[in-house]
């Protein structure tokens, strides 16, 4: 195979693995994780069962990954947030970043945050997920902390609460509230974050 073939079979197998997850996504979204087959995935993916099982073992390999791409979307934003380096204005840059990144996917945080049972491993998979997620946090912090303008404690710790706060901070927004006040969720967020980050 050539080498031109080869980048084309791949472009199409990330096309394909890409159409159904976005199949999953909108079949979840419509039936819940429990009430979702495979079968339908395929189906709204315009693709034989049996290939689903070519790119994902499982139904909850196909939630996992779609768990995946909204914490690639809400990290991606908080990444990309044109943030100043102090710690109000950069938080503030921040969570309204991330505010934005979840009101444009509302029906991917709704899935990831609706379907799991916290018993199950869809939800174990998931915890271990997070844990891996709040490493470029706690090593913001710990550049924080070096430099003096964030309070000297454990980073990783800080990293963990600050993700469960804005968490929570998320679906009560946009679950709870249907995405009403954005704007005093994000500034609650920001002032306790802020809050616990400043050097006393």
């Amino acid at each position: 195979m050539t080498p031109t073939a080869a980048k084309a079979r791949e472009q199409r197998k990330t096309a394909r693995r890409e159409a159904i997850l976005t199949a999953a996504q909108d079949v979840f979204a419509r039936k819940g994780f429990d009430g979702a087959t495979i079968a339908d995935i395929a189906h709204a993916a315009g693709v034989a069962s049996g290939t689903v099982y070519l790119y994902y073992e499982s139904k909850i390999d196909l939630f996992a990954a779609l768990n995946e791409r909204l914490w690639e979307v809400v990290t991606g934003a908080m990444r990309d947030a044109d943030a100043p380096p102090d710690v109000r204005g950069g938080t503030e840059a921040r969570i309204h970043a991330v505010f934005a990144a979840a009101n444009r996917n509302r029906d991917l945080l709704r899935i990831v945050f609706l379907n799991p049972d916290p018993r199950t491993e869809v939800a174990r998979r998931m915890n271990h997920a997070d844990q891996a997620r709040v490493q470029p946090l706690m090593e913001l912090l710990q550049g924080g902390i070096d430099a003096g303008t964030v309070r000297d404690t454990d980073p990783a710790m800080l990293a963990r609460l600050i993700n469960s706060l804005v968490v929570i901070a998320l679906y009560q927004c946009f679950i709870q509230q249907d995405g009403k006040n954005v704007d005093a969720y994000e500034d609650a967020v920001t002032a306790m974050i802020v809050g616990a980050l400043s050097p006393a």
